[in-house]
């Protein structure tokens, strides 16, 4: 009796914390207007297990039937005990059901409108519908697998003493000879039906030139499979008939039989026919599988790219310049790397505040399209001092970050530090924020409880605080003791139940991380690992770009762990009240299928066009394609199979180290436009050689989504970032100015090098940035800019292109030859500014500021001097 009093009261113990866990998910996805998206998932993951447990526990108290029935016949009275039955179906049916995502995409299937060249079906059977087959196929193949070792396990014991065979013959029942028979042919038939399946997956086979079904695929292991088919159906009918003669003698035969010829005709003939009659004449043979391969690969990856002539004819001028404003004002000198480091020096404030990462973004400031580059300034509950990390602190008080920091990518103050345009708590600026508060975010991940009766902190005003109470939607109300206690037990935590801070009024907050927040709404999408935050209509959002992804598409090389891969949905995120939209931006088959599962889920069509202007081509998506396209961009089958014209990643230098370059944004006027727009592109060099071939971009802007592909002449020289990087290590003046500065205890910090496209012209640019030893402020220190045979580098972008074209080029830039009066102008900024640092308790601010300043008055006294 305490052996099953155990296994009862573990079994409700369990029971109970699935029940907690279910209910309290349900209320989140309630609090969210979500609660039929909760009630669909789990309706497929239920429906499927309740199959799954109903067929596995019927078939293994079939097999224990036939075990008990041939036990009668022999005399004995051994009894299988249910409950191995049941929980053995149990484990099966729990371990099955998890692949209910499988089972949403059988059930809800939609037509690619795309045939594969084998056996003409639509794409949607391979990626949707033979999945789950062959999970069905696995299914019943654990169960025989069980039911075999059951019931061998069960003849051995009984029928372990018998000394020969003959006398096994004799005694073993004839309902034994029909069990074993059964068994036998059910593995039979299950080879069968796997053999049949196995053919389509050839279609994604590694075997020959591509992936996917080459020669020897289409000519020898799929006639190959279909004997096998047929040779395991009859051996299945064989099986019983001998079984029915209890006759089984033959069995090891048959299943040696069947066991050579299909390492014969899969393994050994298909290796001897591809050495022997593929390898010698390969390209003959395998370019209509080639042309397969490079079409569906394309197809799969989103690559209807337009590809187009671009002339690279050299031939910027000022007149050139002053025309493509749009681009030169936006080509960006600020790194995200250690604009970070500035951000977080500048702009933290406070010890509990954290910069995480820099985002790029457009807006329009001041009338003028501007790119900028912008950072969350979130609160980590995990830099409070170790004394400050109460309860209270941690779950009532300190729940919430404050505001962004944003400047343009291409703007520099006098002292060589980004000019911002949001700055300081409460933000102030040239874009208007009016809800700052950042509840939800990338560094949120501990619960908060908002409208009880403790104030919240807001944000540091001088010596004190500014409180603050909850006036959002966010979180699951707290509105009984009973919700108090199930998230007491959820969490943890009796405090709970024992606070009285916490009232009816109070909400809990969690699955307050972003990413974590739209992988439990969501957990059928990948997502982007860079989210980025927008200001939008005076709120901050979060934007998640979020994807499909597939990994049996027919003829599709992978990329490593997919073969399909769309970005058809953009997450926002309120910041404020945590709600959270999918918009369907592209509507492709997977998506499709996902709208038809949950129609509650997804919004298509209704992003208003403030939203739609911050939504950006991703990154992630663009180097996976980028990957990918270096390959499959040659159309001929002959040239992909010789690898004649592979293309490279191109590589740069980054402070001292050689990294492959990353994809850019960039405000650029594409050669058949006439107004500047916000791309994603990325040049591409011939593998081995650093010169470029061609720049590919992903537009962002009215036709969001279309890839560009601009190719240089052929036989032209075009330079790539290495020559260029070359070309700066070469040059005397810099090498000498590099040195100088390195010698006087300061890191040059060398930023991207950015490949500019103007009027079918390349300008290179790089910025230059300095670190003092002691200090944590990077200060860019100039610019280098290449065009032709010219390379100089000047204090700001606007000098260097005076340089390089050698006439005045128009436009606001930052003087570098300081009078008196911009001096004195300048102590007097420095001076107050370490007035706010004091006040604001920022002492580190506050001694740099003075550094500064003493440095500043001491050039002031030379210039008077000099007078």
């Amino acid at each position: 009796m305490v052996p099953l009093f155990l296994v009862v009261f573990v079994a409700f113990l369990v029971s109970l914390s699935i029940a907690l866990n279910l209910y309290t998910e349900f209320l989140w996805f309630e609090s969210l207007n979500l609660g039929s998206v909760f009630i669909a998932i789990l309706y497929y993951k239920v429906i499927l297990f309740v199959v799954f447990f109903v067929i596995a526990l019927a078939l293994l108290s079939l097999n224990r039937f036939a075990i008990q029935k041939a036990s009668y016949e022999f005399g004995e009275q051994y009894k299988l005990p249910f409950w191995l039955d049941l929980s053995l179906a149990l484990i099966v049916a729990l371990l099955f059901s998890r692949m209910w995502l499988q089972y949403v995409y059988f059930t809800n299937s939609v037509d690619f409108n795309l045939k594969d060249p084998i056996f003409g079906l639509d794409v949607s059977f391979y990626v949707f519908k033979l999945p789950f087959i062959q999970t069905i196929l696995s299914f019943f193949i654990i169960l025989l697998i069980l039911a075999v070792l059951i019931s061998a396990a069960y003849y051995t014991l009984t029928f372990g003493r018998v000394k020969s065979f003959d006398e096994l013959r004799d005694l073993f029942p004839q309902a034994g000879y029909i069990h074993i028979s059964l068994l036998l042919a059910g593995i039979f038939v299950l080879i069968a039906i796997y053999f049949y399946f196995a053919r389509f997956d050839l279609l994604t086979s590694p075997h020959g030139a591509v992936m996917g079904a080459g020669y020897t695929d289409v000519y020898v292991r799929l006639p190959a499979m279909g004997l096998i088919v047929a040779l395991s159906l009859l051996f299945a009918v064989i099986s019983v008939y001998l079984g029915y003669k209890q006759n089984l003698e033959m069995m090891p035969v048959i299943l040696i039989v069947l066991a050579a010829v299909i390492f014969l005709s899969i393994v050994v003939v298909p290796a001897v026919v591809q050495k022997l009659n593929v390898e010698p004449n390969e390209l003959v043979k395998e370019e209509e599988y080639i042309r397969h391969g490079i079409n569906f690969t394309r197809f799969a990856y989103g690559l209807d790219i337009e590809k187009m002539y671009y002339s690279a004819e050299n031939n910027l001028s000022v007149d050139t310049i002053e025309r493509n404003r749009g681009t030169i004002d936006n080509i960006r000198i600020w790194d995200h790397r250690p604009l970070l480091s500035v951000y977080r020096q500048m702009q933290q404030i406070r010890t509990y505040y954290f910069i995480n990462d820099v985002d790029v973004d457009r807006y329009h400031i001041d009338g003028k399209y501007t790119q900028i580059m912008i950072s969350a300034r979130e609160l980590s509950t995990d830099l409070l001092s170790p004394r400050a990390k109460t309860w209270l602190n941690e779950h009532l008080i300190f729940t919430h970050g404050y505001g962004v920091v944003a400047s343009p990518v291409n703007s520099i103050t006098k002292e060589g530090l980004p000019d911002l345009i949001i700055e300081d708590i409460p933000p102030k600026g040239k874009i208007a924020i009016e809800r700052p508060e950042i509840y939800y975010g990338e560094l949120t991940t501990n619960y908060v409880i908002v409208k009880t009766t403790q104030k919240e902190f807001d944000y540091p005003l001088g010596e004190g605080n500014v409180l603050t109470t909850y006036n959002g939607s966010g979180g699951v109300e707290l509105d009984s003791y009973f919700k108090k206690l199930i998230f007491s037990i959820k969490f943890g935590d009796i405090k709970f139940l024992l606070s009285d801070y916490i009232t009816t009024e109070s909400s809990l907050m969690y699955h307050r991380n972003i990413i974590d927040r739209v992988s439990t709404i969501a957990p059928f999408l990948m997502y982007d690992r860079d989210p980025y935050i927008a200001a939008i209509n005076g709120k901050l959002y979060w934007i998640i770009d979020s994807y499909t992804t597939l990994d049996k598409f027919p003829y599709s090389a992978k990329y490593p762990t997919f073969n399909y891969v769309r970005n058809p949905v953009k997450v926002f995120v309120d910041t404020y009240n945590g709600t959270t939209e999918f918009y369907v931006v592209q509507e492709e088959p997977v998506i499709r299928v996902l709208m038809k599962a949950f129609p509650d889920l997804f919004t298509a069509g209704e992003m208003s066009e403030e939203k739609r202007a911050h939504i950006r081509y991703p990154i992630d998506l663009f180097e996976v394609q980028a990957q990918i396209y270096a390959t499959f961009h040659m159309d001929d089958a002959k040239t992909f199979y010789n690898r004649e014209d592979v293309w490279e990643i191109p590589q740069e230098i980054l402070e001292d180290e050689r990294i492959e370059m990353e994809p850019y944004y960039v405000v650029l006027t594409l050669p058949e436009s006439h107004e500047p727009e916000f791309l994603l592109m990325f040049p591409f060099t011939p593998k081995g050689r650093d010169n470029i071939i061609a720049w590919m971009a992903a537009r962002c802007d009215g036709d969001y989504g279309e890839l560009r592909l601009y190719e240089f002449p052929k036989g032209q020289l075009i330079y790539g970032p290495m020559q260029i990087e070359a070309r700066i290590d070469q040059n005397a003046e810099i090498s000498q100015l590099f040195t100088l500065w390195g010698q006087v205890g300061s890191n040059v910090i060398r930023g991207n090098l950015l490949v500019i496209p103007v009027e079918n012209s390349i300008l290179y640019v790089e910025p230059i940035y300095l670190r003092a030893e002691n200090a944590q402020i990077p200060e860019l220190r100039g610019v280098i800019v290449v065009y032709e045979g010219v390379l100089v580098m000047r204090p700001t972008l606007d000098e260097a292109l005076i340089a390089v074209f050698g006439e005045e080029v128009k436009a606001e830039k930052v003087v570098q030859e300081e009078s008196i009066q911009d001096l004195v102008d300048l102590s007097v900024e420095l001076y107050n500014r370490a007035l706010e640092e004091a006040r604001a308790g920022n002492w580190s601010g506050y001694g740099d500021a003075i550094k500064r300043l003493g440095d500043v008055l001491t050039k002031l006294n030379q210039t008077v001097g000099g007078y």
